[in-house]
């Protein structure tokens, strides 16, 4: 299945473009919020391939890809792009967590990718500075020091732009806003120590560099803000005059009051943290590498984000990134000790690729694909990242900069407890795949439904009874062209009710203008003919209704189209539907040997000639 015909069948599947409100993506999954989440075809949607979960979280509909979601992201926004109107509202209520984890978690995605970069140069200029190949005064240094925290340092407009986009303020004036707190004037006020006042309020000043939460509260308060302005200000003069007014209003009520706020959140936060880190390293380094994946299964764990920018912001590290590291490797040594335990050639398809991800911070291949659906193996993988996140936490391990552990981002966490760091970081994927291969995985762990499909001879494909009635074999239809085989392998069946239904999955390839034939391409290229009625074409369409058009995607009992074969036979017609692979490449056996067969029972398989 391709990138865009995965994206069809998500935007399909999720209750189609009426019922989506907007939609966003992480690095391994899609996000939707949908205005009736009943809507969602869950079941068939984690049966397509490429798919490797859904789930509900926190009011959201995810849909879990793996790495390759950036590809159906973009398919998808061709598909259905959103042009920044305001969107209907959602019936769903999800609460105030809900809604402020959704907001956190809809702020930080777009940057994960960004950030990690960001930090890898960043800890490769501390590599390069403790090693002396660099110094901190040299022209070199500056310049890649500022290309490597600049995005930390304007933090604020980062993250003004995309809290404008999620909650559809003016993009221009949520940044001027943001631009406001780095103003350098101020920035000089507050390093200086100097007091001021506004309108005779005294001003508590603050650093805003490299801050979440002044910013975030700021453009949430401009939400409400140019809301209220639209309510009063006529439509003539409201686009001049509404960000004269937000701009009033918001930045000194940032300033005043979210600053100070928003820095003593932070300051508590990283403080408590910091406290619990300092009881206990080791206790507290393995407890977040035992749960941290299982934030991600909830994808909860983006709440930990504004903790770890606190770290960074007020102490220069952070260590909750050292210790999350050894559970993201953990999941990919389960999926090792699926791979090399199962004797499946399928699961070691998925197990595979998988293992390998983690190495470049990505646990949801393994997770979704590999580890919850065995779920002693999930267990395995938690005590391998407890145990590993313990080593790194003990040896006090940290990151200099927010990117997420993998091998090419080891650099930002080179300095202090590094060596621990790396301990701890494969001690967890060689204890999860020992603990998974012995005691968290066999192949009778595999459900027969799997195990079935997985046996079946290589190169078949099932085909289903498109419409219930008599079956026939091809060399009986009435139509040389049909029964001498020169169309290709097939059989007919004499129908006994209205509805012709997919006998594939796939791609609808063909449908004739007359409505009596469609065809389906199939993900393995198999070039699949309905053909409804001998000579039908005659009748141009009339007593056929099409329920399907060109480019649709399918799965095996989707409806076709509907026909009055009661007319058609009163017309003189032979109402035979007749199912040919057309491709010509390979036989179809009949597997049902009865008379009669049901809408949508397996009747056939496509094997190799």
């Amino acid at each position: 299945m391709t990138n865009k015909d995965l994206a069809k069948t998500i935007l399909k599947e999720v209750g189609g473009k009426s019922n989506v409100i907007t939609y966003s993506h992480c690095s391994t999954r899609l996000r939707f919020d949908l205005k009736d989440v009943n809507k969602v075809n869950q079941k068939t949607l984690e049966n397509t391939e490429g798919v490797l979960s859904v789930m509900e979280v926190a009011g959201q509909t995810q849909v879990v890809l793996g790495s390759n979601v950036q590809y159906v992201y973009d398919e998808l926004v061709s598909l259905f792009p959103l042009n920044g109107e305001t969107a209907p509202k959602s019936e769903n209520k999800k609460g105030f967590w809900g809604t402020a984890l959704e907001l956190i978690s809809s702020l930080f995605t777009p940057l994960i990718d960004t950030l990690i970069g960001a930090g890898i140069l960043k800890g490769l200029l501390s590599v390069l500075t403790a090693t002396k190949l660099l110094t901190t005064d040299s022209g070199t240094y500056q310049i890649l020091n500022a290309a490597a925290d600049s995005l930390y340092y304007f933090l604020p407009v980062v993250i003004a732009i995309t809290c404008s986009k999620r909650l559809k303020t003016n993009l221009f004036v949520s940044v001027t806003i943001a631009g406001a707190l780095l103003y350098p004037n101020l920035t000089a006020l507050y390093d200086a120590g100097k007091s001021i006042s506004f309108l005779g309020i005294p001003v508590h000043l603050t650093a805003f560099k490299s801050s979440v939460f002044p910013i975030i509260f700021a453009i949430v308060f401009l939400s409400f803000v140019e809301k209220g302005l639209k309510k009063i200000l006529p439509d003539q003069i409201r686009s001049r005059l509404a960000p004269f007014f937000s701009l009033l209003i918001v930045v000194p009520v940032t300033i005043i009051i979210f600053g100070p706020v928003g820095s003593f959140l932070s300051s508590t936060i990283a403080n408590f943290y910091m406290t619990l880190y300092s009881f206990n390293k080791i206790v507290a380094g393995g407890f977040i590498g035992a749960i941290a994946q299982v934030l991600v299964v909830f994808g909860i764990h983006w709440g930990l984000f504004p903790i770890i920018f606190s770290n960074v912001e007020k102490f220069g590290y952070d260590t909750i990134l050292a210790v999350f590291g050894p559970s993201i490797i953990a999941q990919s040594g389960a999926a090792l000790g699926v791979y090399l335990k199962t004797k499946d050639a399928k699961l070691k398809q998925v197990a595979s690729p998988a293992a390998i991800m983690g190495f470049f911070g990505i646990s949801e291949p393994a997770i979704y694909g590999i580890t919850l659906k065995y779920r002693k193996a999930f267990l395995c993988a938690i005590i391998g990242g407890g145990i590993g996140g313990a080593i790194a936490g003990g040896a006090g391990a940290r990151a200099m900069a927010v990117a997420v552990a993998s091998v090419p981002t080891f650099p930002a966490y080179f300095g202090t407890g590094f060596v621990g760091f790396l301990v701890g970081y494969f001690s967890a994927f060689l204890i999860s795949a020992v603990l998974t291969y012995f005691f968290g995985f066999n192949d009778s762990m595999i459900p027969e439904e799997e195990k079935t499909a997985e046996n079946n001879t290589p190169g078949t494909l099932e085909l289903h009874a498109p419409v219930s009635g008599q079956i026939m074999p091809l060399s009986d239809v009435k139509d040389p062209a049909f029964s001498s085989g020169s169309l290709g392998s097939g059989f007919a069946i004499m129908p006994t009710d209205h509805n012709v239904y997919a006998p594939v999955s796939g791609t609808i390839s063909v449908v004739f203008p007359t409505k009596h034939a469609y065809g389906i391409t199939t993900k393995n290229n198999e070039e699949i003919l309905i053909h409804i009625g001998i000579d039908t074409v005659k009748l141009n369409g009339q007593y056929f209704t099409s329920h399907v058009k060109q480019g649709d995607i399918v799965i095996a009992g989707d409806l076709l189209a509907t026909v009055d074969f009661n007319k058609v036979k009163e017309a003189g017609y032979d109402p035979s539907v007749i199912v040919v692979d057309t491709s010509n490449k390979k036989s179809i056996k009949l597997l049902n040997k009865e008379d009669k067969i049901t809408q949508n029972s397996i009747i056939a398989e496509i094997g190799a000639m």
